[in-house]
C-alpha cells in the first residue's frame, strides 16, 4: 500500500508554493490518462511533450492536484516549483527514504537489462520486488520506479542509465543502493559524454551513495577495472570473473551449446551447478555472475541462484530466438547496440550451426567516433568467417565497403528482397539481427516473417 501524503508536506519536500486546500494525496502520474486514485498529475516538459497542455485532461480523468511551474487557472489545487522533473526526483527520494527494503542499483555500458532481469528471476521467488519497466533507465524512469515503492516491497532492483555525465549521479542520489554494480564499461553513448574517460566516470558515480555497510560489485574481466577499484579502498567489495579464480564469483566446468550454457558457480559461501536455458556467449555467463553476487548480497541462497537462472528466458531483443523452421533461425538482438554488444553478438552467430547470415545496421550515438568503430566491426567480421554480411544505415555502409561478400543497402525493402533470395536454397541457417534501436532493424524482422513461406 502506497503511504499518503498531504499536499502541506509535499509542497515542503518539492519546495514548492500550495494554491488551493491541502488534501491527502497517494499516488503520482506524469500521464495525464493514466490518473489513479487520490492521484496527483506532475506536468513534465519534455521534447516533444509539455504536461502543462494537458493537466485539464488529467483534471477530466480524476486528478485531485497538480505540480506545474506556473500558475493555471484550475479548479483543484496546485503546487507551483521551479522544474517538475527535480520535483519528480524530490518526490521519489522521499518515498526511498521511508523504505527499509534492500535497493540495487545497476548500470554498465551493456548487459545491464539482462542483468536485471536475471536477478529479478532469482529475487521474485523469495520476496516482493519492484525494479525497472521496459527502458526506464533514465532520470525520469527511474524516479517513477520509485513512486511506485510500498512497505510490502523487499527488493528494489533499479537499472540506470545515462547519455550524459551527470546522469548516474542523479539517479544513484535517488536510488541510494545497499548493492551496487558496474556491469562493464566500454563505448557507447559517446556524442553525450564526449570521451571514454567521461564514460568511466559516469558509470563511477553508482558508487558515490554506498555506505560502509553497503557493497559494490565489480567486473574483474572487464579492463577498465582498475580505474574503479581504487576509488572503493573503504567500501565492501565483491569482485567476479568468468575464468579468474582470484575474484570472490568466477566459473569452472564451463560448457556453451547451442541452446544452454551449463557450469559450476563458485562464491564465497560455496559452489553450486548453474543452468542457463538461453542461447548466448560469454557474455552471458558475465551476466548470470553478476546476477548471482548481486542476489547473494542481498540475502539470496545458492539455491535460490541456481532455480532463479535455470527459469530466466531470452528478453526479447536480446539474441531472443526465433525459428523460421526446422534448423532454421533468427537471433533478433536488435534492441539496441554498441560495439561491444555487436561483437559479443556475432561471436555468439560464429558458433551457431548451418549458414551464417548477418544483417547489421548503425551503431548510434557514437558522434565523431562513429567511422572508427563502424570500420573496426568491418575488420571484427572480416575474421569471423560469416557467410553473408548485409548491412544498411548511414554509417554502416562502411561495414561492408570495399568487399565482395559484403552487400549494403539503401533501403529495407531491397535487403529483404536480397536475403529472400539468398534463404532460397538454404536447409540449415542462423541469421542475426543487429542495431541500434534508432536503426529499427526489428522492422526487417518483421517484414521478413511476412513473407509467405514464413507465416
Amino acid at each position: 500500500m502506497n503511504e499518503i501524503i498531504n499536499l502541506k508536506k509535499l509542497t515542503k519536500i518539492v519546495n514548492g508554493k500550495l494554491i488551493g486546500e491541502n488534501i491527502d494525496i497517494l499516488n503520482f502520474s506524469i500521464n495525464s490518462k493514466k490518473i489513479d486514485f487520490k492521484c496527483l498529475f506532475i506536468a513534465i516538459r519534455g521534447k516533444n511533450f509539455d504536461g502543462h497542455n494537458f493537466v485539464q485532461d488529467a483534471i477530466n480523468n480524476g486528478a485531485l492536484a497538480v505540480i506545474v511551474n506556473k500558475y493555471l487557472q484550475i479548479s483543484i489545487p496546485q503546487i507551483i516549483v521551479f522544474d517538475t522533473i527535480i520535483s519528480l526526483g524530490k518526490i521519489s527520494l522521499w518515498k526511498r527514504l521511508q523504505s527499509k527494503s534492500h535497493f540495487i542499483g545497476i548500470t554498465g555500458s551493456s548487459g545491464k537489462t539482462s542483468v536485471k532481469e536475471m536477478t529479478v528471476s532469482i529475487l521474485k521467488n523469495i520476496g516482493k520486488i519492484l525494479f525497472t519497466k521496459d527502458n526506464m533507465n533514465n532520470i525520469i524512469g527511474v524516479s517513477l520506479t520509485l513512486l511506485n515503492l510500498n512497505s510490502q516491497h523487499k527488493y528494489i532492483i533499479i537499472e540506470l542509465g545515462g547519455n550524459n555525465l551527470s546522469d548516474i549521479k542523479y539517479s544513484s542520489n535517488l536510488v541510494r543502493p545497499n548493492t551496487a554494480i558496474i556491469n562493464n564499461i566500454s563505448v557507447s553513448h559517446l556524442e553525450g559524454f564526449k570521451s571514454f574517460e567521461n564514460i568511466v566516470r559516469c558509470k563511477s558515480h553508482i558508487f558515490q551513495y554506498l555506505l560502509n555497510s553497503d557493497r559494490a560489485i565489480i567486473n574483474f574481466d572487464d579492463v577498465n577495472h582498475k580505474k574503479i577499484l581504487y576509488k572503493l579502498i573503504n567500501k565492501k567489495k565483491w569482485t567476479f570473473s568468468i575464468k579468474n579464480h582470484n575474484a570472490n564469483f568466477f566459473t569452472s566446468n564451463l560448457k556453451i551449446l547451442q541452446n544452454k550454457i551449463c557450469f559450476n558457480l563458485h562464491t564465497p559461501i560455496g559452489k553450486i551447478f548453474i543452468n542457463l536455458f538461453i542461447i548466448g556467449g560469454l557474455h552471458n555467463v558475465s551476466n548470470a555472475l553478476a546476477a548471482s553476487a548481486l542476489s547473494l548480497s542481498a540475502g539470496a541462497s545458492l539455491d535460490d541462484i541456481s532455480k532463479g537462472l535455470a527459469s530466466f528466458r531470452s528478453i526479447s531483443g536480446r539474441l531472443s530466438p526465433i525459428k523460421l523452421g526446422y534448423n532454421k533461425l533468427i537471433l533478433n538482438d536488435t534492441y539496441n547496440a554498441n560495439p561491444q554488444s555487436v561483437i559479443a553478438a556475432i561471436n555468439v552467430l560464429k558458433k551457431m550451426n548451418g549458414k551464417k547470415i548477418l544483417v547489421i545496421g548503425d551503431m548510434m550515438e557514437l558522434g565523431s567516433y562513429s567511422f572508427f568503430y563502424h570500420n573496426q566491426i568491418k575488420n571484427f567480421i572480416l575474421k569471423s568467417n560469416l557467410d553473408f554480411v548485409l548491412s544498411i544505415g548511414l554509417y554502416s555502409k562502411y561495414i561492408t565497403k570495399y568487399n565482395n561478400n559484403f552487400e549494403y543497402f539503401l533501403n529495407k525493402k531491397k535487403l529483404i528482397t536480397r536475403l529472400i533470395k539468398i534463404l532460397t536454397n538454404l536447409n540449415n541457417f542462423t541469421i542475426l539481427f543487429k542495431g541500434s534501436r534508432k536503426a529499427q532493424v526489428e522492422v526487417l524482422i518483421n517484414m521478413l516473417l511476412k513473407q509467405e513461406q514464413f507465416k
